[in-house]
């Protein structure tokens, strides 16, 4: 039979996708895994539940596989998951934590996206081809996360179509959210992109830099302050 993978029209996304991936020793076994799932079973219960979230129709069988794949993991604030630069190996499913993906730049980084609870991080185009990321992502706060490799994914999508069904609706769901954020950049004003950005992610506003926040907005901090003391005044 022919060999499954992740469909290489899916990994060409120069965004850095809500996931991130890290890689697991061969020879820890299965014994071991099931184990640290016990010590960590809030986790992994959260995991399992947003999975089932994110897409309704996956198995139980898949479910589990995902978790089996995946190790806990833990970020102090400002360390990277990954550099841009350095061959991803492994995705990141955020259990506690905000990230933060970033192009860096001689002059400036340019913030491209956040990174909550319940989501993934990772670029996708390192997923297919051991290509180098184009992102950073760093732990804005104390991260923990469930980490699981590039290759446990390819294999499970060789070996099962339900697998490679759901890469490719985590894959839309960050395609339409890039897409969506260039489009804001592009036709709205500063102060309608704040009010955009309050409105759908104000959960996560406390807990992003003014920097951070001016640079996703293509904004300045000047700017966005003052349009901060507008608001609060209205």
């Amino acid at each position: 039979t022919k060999e499954r993978g992740i469909p290489s029209e899916l990994m060409r996304s120069p965004w850095p996708m809500a996931i991130v991936w890290r890689e697991m020793p061969s020879s820890v076994s299965s014994l071991c895994k099931e184990a640290s799932m016990a010590e960590h079973s809030e986790y992994y219960t959260y995991y399992r539940e947003r999975l089932l979230g994110l897409c309704p129709t996956l198995s139980e069988g898949l479910i589990e596989e995902l978790s089996l794949g995946g190790q806990v993991v833990h970020f102090a604030t400002r360390e990277h998951l990954i550099m841009a630069g350095e061959r991803q190996v492994r995705a990141f499913f955020v259990v506690q934590g905000l990230v933060k993906a970033y192009y860096p730049d001689v002059e400036r980084d340019v913030t491209v996206n956040f990174i909550k609870e319940g989501e993934f991080a990772t670029h996708y185009t390192s997923l297919e081809s051991e290509m180098f990321s184009a992102y950073s992502f760093q732990a804005l706060e104390p991260v923990v996360a469930i980490a699981t490799s590039y290759d446990h994914l390819r294999e499970l999508c060789r070996c099962r179509d339900d697998a490679e069904g759901f890469l490719r609706r985590l894959i839309e769901v960050e395609y339409a959210r890039a897409f969506a954020h260039l489009q804001t950049l592009l036709t709205h004003s500063s102060e309608a992109r704040y009010r955009l950005f309050i409105r759908e992610f104000g959960s996560v506003l406390s807990r992003i830099s003014v920097t951070d926040l001016s640079s996703y907005l293509g904004i300045s901090r000047q700017s966005l302050t003052m349009i901060r003391k507008r608001l609060l005044a209205e």
